[in-house]
């Protein structure tokens, strides 16, 4: 099988080196993945990110934003590029490492999931240099996805997804920013698809160290949980 790697990206310089470098040297072949295909989505980046990158996997896949968009308008970007049998978006910051991939894949590959959602609070009720107001955050978000959407998930807005390919056929992302992991929520929920999770190690970055999810993110993303549940 043949993995599609989708990392957005946007002035990451400090840290894409040490993605693609855990990107090229972690092993699937025992999850059954004999090719891995990664697709940079370059969302405006005014840095180094792209030339950082390259310089370890030259012959990775650019999709060049002029200007910054947004992660859900890079996933749009990204997702047409697609040729593997699963798709894994990976964060450009390394709060998610590639290390766990094989922990992600295996429910695909051996079990028949479909989807599979690394969660952050299944390894640790309170993860490591987590701020407490998202934190709180989070555990609201997620008692409203599953209220909204029918299901029982511990971390709906966590960054780590894994998705047969299948599973996103037909479906098109609106949203723009940070909003689209409850929208990815809601229409897959609504196809039918079943999602599994997992526990994975997490340690939040700072804002010193880059991370771009602002408090006011927060209210595209509530936005989002209700508008894209309430669709019909």
């Amino acid at each position: 099988m043949k993995i599609s790697i989708l990392i957005p990206a946007y002035n990451e310089e400090q840290s894409i080196q040490k993605v693609m470098l855990e990107i090229r040297s972690v092993d699937l072949t025992a999850c059954g993945i004999s090719e891995k295909e990664i697709i940079l989505i370059n969302d405006g980046s005014t840095d180094k990110t792209v030339r950082m990158a390259t310089s370890v996997i030259p012959a990775i896949k650019v999709v060049h934003h002029v200007k910054n968009q947004g992660k859900g308008a890079a996933l749009t970007s990204g997702i047409p590029h697609v040729s593997g049998d699963i798709i894994l978006i990976q964060d450009a910051d390394l709060e998610y490492s590639p290390t766990l991939y094989p922990l992600l894949i295996r429910p695909i590959v051996n079990e028949g999931a479909d989807i599979v959602y690394g969660s952050r609070f299944l390894h640790k009720r309170h993860p490591e240099k987590m701020r407490l107001s998202y934190f709180l955050a989070n555990r609201f978000g997620a008692i409203l996805t599953n209220l909204l959407n029918g299901t029982h998930l511990t971390d709906p807005m966590t960054c780590f997804k894994v998705f047969r390919k299948k599973t996103l056929e037909g479906i098109k992302l609106t949203c723009r920013g940070f909003g689209t992991d409850a929208e990815l929520n809601a229409k897959v929920t609504k196809k039918g698809f079943k999602i599994r999770e997992v526990a994975i190690p997490y340690k939040a970055r700072t804002f010193k160290e880059g991370k771009k999810f602002h408090p006011l993110c927060s209210l595209n993303v509530l936005w989002s949980m209700i508008r894209y549940s309430l669709i019909r």
